[in-house]
């Protein structure tokens, strides 16, 4: 129990860093200055969501002739091409639609690297082919970009909900996202995510791209934020603009969370950064003294000694989540925080050692 009691003050803590770094990252007010753009869509089987991506890019309150879309196809197997090639011909439009064979493994970075190599704009921006976002998307970055000195620019990303089960997932979503900005303005920057981001082209080439990570499936955000964080620790800042947000529907089954979340947690192990191994590894162990601390205190027969610690860490999760709650408007934030605080420990668990022995897929092709 008195293990559990010192993780959870590291959690509360922690909970409390993090909320105080999100508010003190500026809003980004737009402005009518204009940067000009390469926006590249790796695309992989996204049939049913890519022609809704395409018409939010066409709708942007931006000049056309201060952006290009490039579209590189990284061996659908379904009639994604087709349409996309379609939707540039029906509209008229000047936007390149590539073809990369990029093998079994590694399609997304190999599909990224050869749009950055086709791209003729200084700045890039790469998102994913079941996304969308408001017509102002585009001038939210240029504000940035105008206004500071920047070379790669994170963005906000939303899970979008429709029920209980993905309600949960877009408040935990907005919370990894709130703790990715949080600890990129501390300087120990953890996570971003490659539906929303943005960095100038010749950064990306002055790092070798995926140059070393190149063959682990995922990552193709988090590795390159190390990489150009590492060299220009000043010049990394997350976009906090509403008219930025990246909208993306949650996971409809358990099957594709736990899958996604494998996927994404098994790159974890691969980063250098000590900050970021350390605070996985605290997660973990948090949670773990968690389980154990329940065991003991209703064996002890004192469960509520235990309890008050728990609803303790559920004020301080809904102290955080608040405001990342009013900036995603995510609704129900009370109810939704507390079965989070419930369930949050089993899913990390399992997650955590999922990570290391599990397998996932990802758009047909497999890994382990």
């Amino acid at each position: 129990m008195i293990v559990f009691v010192a993780f959870s003050a590291v959690y509360i803590l922690f909970l409390a860093w993090s909320r105080w770094y999100w508010t003190e990252t500026e809003l980004v007010e737009i402005d009518s200055q204009f940067v000009r753009f390469s926006i590249l869509v790796p695309v992989r089987n996204e049939e049913i969501k890519i022609l809704e991506l395409l018409e939010c890019i066409k709708s942007q309150d931006y000049p056309s002739d201060h952006y290009e879309v490039i579209v590189i196809d990284d061996q659908s197997e379904d009639n994604t091409f087709n349409l996309v090639k379609s939707y540039i011909q029906n509209n008229s439009l000047d936007w390149k639609l590539l073809s990369v064979n990029t093998g079994d493994k590694g399609g997304k970075k190999n599909a990224i690297t050869f749009g950055v190599s086709e791209s003729k704009y200084d700045h890039i921006i790469t998102t994913d082919g079941d996304c969308r976002f408001g017509d102002k998307w585009l001038r939210a970055y240029a504000s940035k970009y105008s206004n500071s000195d920047a070379v790669m620019v994170t963005g906000p990303v939303k899970m979008e909900s429709r029920n209980l089960f993905t309600s949960l997932q877009s408040l935990e979503f907005s919370c990894l996202i709130g703790i990715g900005a949080a600890t990129l303005k501390s300087g120990n920057p953890t996570m971003c995510n490659g539906a929303n981001l943005s960095y100038k082209k010749l950064i990306f080439q002055e790092v070798s791209g995926y140059l070393g990570n190149e063959n682990i499936p995922s990552g193709d955000d988090e590795f390159l934020l190390q990489k150009i964080h590492r060299k220009y620790p000043d010049k990394v800042s997350f976009l906090k603009s509403a008219e930025a947000v990246a909208f993306t529907d949650a996971k409809q089954s358990i099957g594709e969370l736990l899958n996604q979340r494998i996927r994404w947690s098994s790159k974890w192990r691969f980063h250098k950064s000590i900050f970021i191994k350390l605070m996985a590894l605290l997660v973990f162990l948090n949670y773990l003294a968690l389980f154990m601390a329940g065991i003991e205190s209703f064996a002890g027969g004192y469960p509520m000694a235990f309890l008050g610690v728990v609803l303790i860490r559920w004020i301080s999760l809904l102290y955080f989540s608040h405001p990342l709650a009013q900036f995603f408007r995510i609704s129900n934030v009370v109810w939704i925080s507390l079965l989070l605080e419930i369930i949050y420990p089993f899913f990390v668990f399992f997650l955590g050692i999922a990570s290391i022995f599990g397998k996932y897929s990802w758009k047909g092709r497999y890994y382990s």
